[in-house]
């Protein structure tokens, strides 16, 4: 086969591949990594009492969820319908739902302390201290997951790096767990508290607890979608 054959070959399917969209899924999580650390520090601050700190941060994290939903909108837009992957197309796209979903829920979270500026008892400051704790390592060990892609590619799916990514999942799975038992006991506790609290408190704090825990959810679902993306 001559060389201008070959050419001529090459040229075409060349054509079809793209700047590797798993560099824009990872860009993408960087910025869930980011918010994330924002958000925590933002709940933390407010249980402290700082509420100027508790402003600042929730700025941080509305800002950084739009910086995210460029990147996001960028991933839809820009994705051609016939476009050469190493990874299951409709399942990439799935991945970047669920992480939108967490950064939706992050700044929910900010935004929903924001509406009322409360200096609560140190017990409830140490139980929702505690569970945000636990959404934010359920978090962590997704983006571990995450991250590791690109080492599964490039090792062309080897066993040894697929099974490092899974090891992260299966962590992510426990700390769900264990974040959904956490927002029993706490549920448990304000019920418990009574007259301790107004109605207004009680429901303030009800909702965050569910706001919390819808976090630790998309990651899991998220890291459910990294281990679609593993089977090959």
């Amino acid at each position: 086969m001559s060389k201008r054959f070959r050419d001529r070959i090459r040229v075409p399917i060349l054509g079809t591949l793209s700047a590797d969209p798993l560099e824009k899924l990872i860009k993408h999580a960087k910025m869930v990594k980011k918010c994330t650390e924002s958000m925590q520090i933002a709940v933390e601050a407010y249980f402290d009492g700082d509420f100027d700190k508790f402003e600042n941060y929730r700025q941080k994290v509305i800002e950084e969820e739009e910086k995210a939903d460029r990147i996001k909108r960028s991933i839809r837009n820009h994705l051609p319908s016939r476009i050469h992957m190493s990874v299951d197309k409709s399942n990439y796209l799935l991945l970047v739902t669920q992480q939108d979903k967490i950064l939706d829920y992050e700044e929910d979270v900010v935004q929903w302390l924001s509406m009322r500026n409360v200096e609560y008892s140190d017990e409830i400051v140490e139980l929702f201290k505690a569970l945000t704790k636990k959404s934010i390592e359920t978090i962590n060990y997704f983006e571990k997951a995450v991250f590791n892609l690109p080492e599964v590619l490039a090792s062309s799916f080897s066993d040894e790096e697929r099974n490092e990514t899974k090891i992260y999942i299966k962590k992510v799975s426990k700390s769900e767990y264990e974040s959904d038992l956490m927002e029993h006991e706490v549920s448990k506790k304000l019920f418990n508290i009574g007259d301790g609290i107004t109605s207004y408190d009680f429901y303030h704090l009800m909702r965050l607890v569910q706001l919390l825990g819808e976090i630790s959810n998309h990651a899991e679902n998220a890291s459910d979608r990294v281990r679609t993306l593993l089977a090959r």
